[in-house]
């Protein structure tokens, strides 16, 4: 998963990373060329001090095997309804200190994309969510469980639900 959710802007849907609902995995079960999910590759990435935590924040991903796909479009063919499923992993680190911290950030996201520029991504199993400086509670989340990320058409981001656990790699590497 914009977005800071994988890549710039697929980072941010993605990083609120990770993938899909699980039965959208399993009803695709061979996950074959004509499932409509495509590979997708989350970059390694550094979050600048201030955008979410006081220093730089790294993000080195050590494995991928996501799949994306578009579920929904929306009239001009832009995605309304996009999923990611697939393991990931991830070494945050502390650009400043050093300190890192390995974690795994594989599970399922679904992204809900709104005509008037909002996003609400669903999360299931693990996944990464940032939240950026001018929303409550900034800091780059490593989710586990069930969560719900809604980014506002003004940029804020907060989470709606959160069943299962939230680290804040901020605070941990802090």
């Amino acid at each position: 998963m914009k977005t800071f959710v994988k890549a710039p802007a697929a980072f941010g849907a993605a990083l609120v990373l990770a993938a899909t609902p699980a039965g959208v995995a399993s009803a695709d079960a061979g996950l074959g060329a004509d499932s409509g999910w495509v590979p997708f590759r989350t970059p390694s990435f550094t979050v600048p001090a201030g955008d979410a935590c006081s220093f730089d924040l790294h993000g080195e991903v050590v494995y991928d095997h996501e799949l994306t796909r578009v579920v929904e479009v929306f009239p001009d063919g832009s995605p309304k309804v996009q999923d990611w499923v697939g393991p990931l992993g991830v070494v945050f680190s502390n650009v400043e200190t050093g300190e890192s911290a390995r974690r795994d950030a594989s599970g399922t996201l679904r992204a809900t994309h709104d005509a008037d520029g909002g996003t609400t991504f669903v999360f299931y199993g693990n996944g990464i969510a940032p939240i950026f400086a001018g929303s409550p509670s900034p800091g780059i989340y490593l989710v586990s469980g069930h969560h719900i990320l809604v980014a506002n058409p003004d940029g804020t981001r907060e989470f709606t639900k959160n069943r299962g656990t939230v680290e804040n790699m901020c605070q941990t590497l802090s």
